[in-house]
């Protein structure tokens, strides 16, 4: 049993990992924020520009995430956003199929979709 929990957990983990790379920079924090930094890789100390709120036009789809940093397009350049400087929205889905097993009898559903959730 011990070898099927690090499989599971991996498992488990993929569909979390989907669902952060669909996220949208849906506005500035705090939302008085007029212009936001761009940085040319994440974990950079110095924006190498800024650009109004207007001008960015978001929503921005991100790219990918790293270290408190998103890479988004702006103006048909790749830039990274300080994650602490946006508001993000994830898309998320639920389904209300089945339960179903896997090879090694591990039941999987889709978490909150409870018997009276899908009516």
């Amino acid at each position: 049993m011990k070898l099927h929990v690090p499989l599971l957990i991996a498992l488990l983990a993929l569909p979390v990992s989907a669902a952060l790379a669909q996220g949208k920079v849906i506005a500035p924090s705090p939302s008085t924020l007029a212009s936001l930094d761009l940085y040319d890789q994440p974990g950079a100390a110095v924006a190498v520009r800024q650009v109004s709120v207007a001008e960015a036009g978001l929503p921005l789809i991100i790219q990918s995430t790293k270290t408190g940093f998103h890479q988004v397009a702006i103006g048909g350049q790749n830039y990274w956003l300080r994650g602490m400087q946006v508001r993000i929205s994830r898309d998320s889905t639920a389904s209300c199929g089945t339960a179903s097993q896997s090879a090694m009898n591990a039941t999987i559903a889709t978490p909150g979709a409870g018997k009276d959730a899908c009516k």
